[in-house]
């Protein structure tokens, strides 16, 4: 008997026990996770990482505690707005039709009405940029959502306009408010654009961005 205890004895020493190849199933959710992107998580790129937790239905936090940057997992759990039903009129949309575009609180909402109103409408979706707060990044995500009737603008009569109706417009200061009148009241009319530029202070870049605002009757 003691000879076959010494003989189970060597085999253990020589031939350690063998354990089964590891599966997916006997690992954490996390080490899953390095075996399909990798040897790190943390080298996988942005997309991965939101790929590999929208199939997760619960939060992992002891990765939370492993990355120092987050924002990965704010920006795939936050509520995002699906793309609106139909294009969004800037001229006619209220504020809770422009708050279905992406980025667009009541706030928001708000400023781009209180600037339309300003204008007269607008004429170009571009001019959303001239609103306060709004940057590029979150223009480019809702310029493909948002159209410009400019049939809907309200448009200034060069010709017969007061100093107030004028200075009024966001593109129009006081003095050159002024200065239009005074143009006038010297026994000319404004015709076109160009005539415009006969003014001192009018520049090419403030006829620009009146083209669509002013109309010549005479």
């Amino acid at each position: 008997m003691s000879m076959v205890l010494m003989a189970a004895l060597i085999v253990l020493i020589v031939n350690p026990f063998h354990r089964r190849a590891p599966q997916i199933s006997d690992h954490s959710e996390m080490e899953a996770a390095i075996e399909r992107f990798g040897d790190s998580m943390l080298e996988a790129n942005e997309r991965q990482r939101k790929e590999w937790y929208a199939t997760r239905s619960h939060r992992t936090d002891s990765y939370q505690s492993t990355t120092g940057d987050k924002s990965w997992y704010r920006d795939s759990n936050q509520n995002r707005k699906k793309a609106p039903r139909q294009i969004v009129e800037l001229n006619s949309a209220d504020t809770l039709q422009l708050q279905e575009l992406y980025g667009i609180g009541p706030t928001f909402a708000r400023r781009i009405v209180k600037y339309r109103n300003l204008l007269g409408g607008y004429v170009r979706k571009e001019q959303l940029l001239e609103v306060y707060g709004m940057d590029e990044e979150r223009y480019n995500q809702i310029a493909s959502y948002i159209s410009v009737d400019p049939s809907a603008v309200k448009k200034i009569d060069i010709n017969s306009a007061s100093i107030n109706d004028l200075k009024r417009h966001p593109y129009l200061d006081y003095y050159q408010a002024k200065a239009l009148v005074a143009y006038r009241e010297r026994g000319n009319t404004f015709s076109s654009m160009d005539d415009l530029l006969k003014v001192n202070l009018i520049e090419p870049s403030t006829t620009t961005k009146l083209q669509g605002y002013i109309q010549f009757n005479p």
